[in-house]
């Protein structure tokens, strides 16, 4: 596990930016947010995932942790304003289908907070860890312990099936609940 709060600003740096590739690349972040996404994040906890949305009308960055869903908000002052889910209280989470850009819906106890336009492929890394965290949890296993690439691969090439108009969005979300099936049952 990286410790973010320890480690030199070059190294938490690289850090998320490998996180922002994985979770599709469709990010940047200044130097003001890096040490802000660094002041958010707990000793000793793990950031699994990065994505930014609308979340009620302003721009939010989405970090997962292996603790909890946590929003900081990218307005005028960066994290001001941030919004702690913690994994005991998520029901389900997932993508609306889109082209490039979709909606992520998590369900907060019995409210659903929905968080537009997501990149399409950020919205399917967030949704597949939160899936994976909520599975360890049910478990009792660490993420780690979870096999989650062929199912990530999978789904990749699902999108890309779809952004190249090989498969409809009918056809997408029926492989994508087929892969989810197969992915909770394994």
């Amino acid at each position: 596990m990286f410790d973010f709060k320890s480690a030199k600003p070059e190294d938490v740096r690289k850090k998320l930016n490998e996180i922002i590739q994985k979770s599709s690349g469709h990010l940047t972040l200044s130097s003001r947010a890096l040490n802000d996404v660094e002041d958010a994040i707990f000793p000793e906890e793990d950031i699994l995932a990065i994505g930014e949305g609308l979340y009620n009308h302003d721009m939010w960055l989405i970090l997962v942790t292996d603790r909890r869903v946590l929003l900081l908000c990218r307005g005028l002052f960066f994290g001001l304003k941030s919004k702690t889910i913690r994994l005991d209280d998520i029901k389900s989470i997932q993508s609306a289908p889109g082209r490039i850009m979709t909606n992520l819906t998590i369900q907060e106890g019995t409210v659903n907070l929905v968080i537009e336009n997501v990149h399409n492929l950020s919205a399917q890394f967030i949704e597949n860890k939160i899936n994976l965290l909520m599975k360890g949890k049910k478990l009792g296993v660490a993420v780690s312990a979870i096999p989650e690439n062929e199912h990530l691969a999978a789904l990749a090439g699902l999108v890309k099936k779809r952004e190249k108009r090989e498969i409809d969005d009918d056809e997408f979300d029926r492989q994508k609940a087929e892969l989810m099936r197969q992915y909770l049952e394994s």
